[in-house]
């Protein structure tokens, strides 16, 4: 078998991509990705043309919350509120159009989603670089 290339989508993919983006099952395909400015398109291709096409984009991931264990949770609910907002300052000087929180408290989930996260119910992959 002969290895695939890879290069950034052309103009002349654009039909192609939306077809099978819109087309393929369980992908999990969100249009909105389309209009954010730090979008890329990658396409593995071989001899017989595109064999599948993958969008990427920035996005700001929050790490791990430290609060300390002797504040009040009204004190320690708010100050997360106030760190998101720093973190939402650095995304919009970057371009980044979506932050993600990767968490299972449940008490800190809830305020997350008080403050404009929604729960993601599906699993998540990491690959450290």
């Amino acid at each position: 078998m002969r290895q695939l290339k890879v290069r950034y989508i052309t103009p002349d993919d654009s039909k192609k991509f939306i077809e099978w983006i819109n087309n393929t099952p369980a992908n999990l395909y969100d249009a909105e990705v389309l209009k954010y400015p730090t979008l890329k398109v990658v396409c593995s291709y071989g001899e017989n043309g595109p064999v599948a096409f993958l969008p990427f984009q920035r996005v700001l991931m929050l790490e791990s919350l430290a609060v300390n264990q002797e504040a009040a949770v009204i004190e320690t609910a708010q100050a997360f509120r106030d760190l998101v907002k720093a973190a939402e300052l650095d995304a919009s000087g970057t371009q980044c159009k979506e932050m993600y929180f990767i968490c299972k408290d449940e008490n800190v989930l809830r305020v997350a989603q008080g403050h404009g996260f929604e729960r993601i119910e599906f699993p998540v992959v990491r690959m450290r670089l």
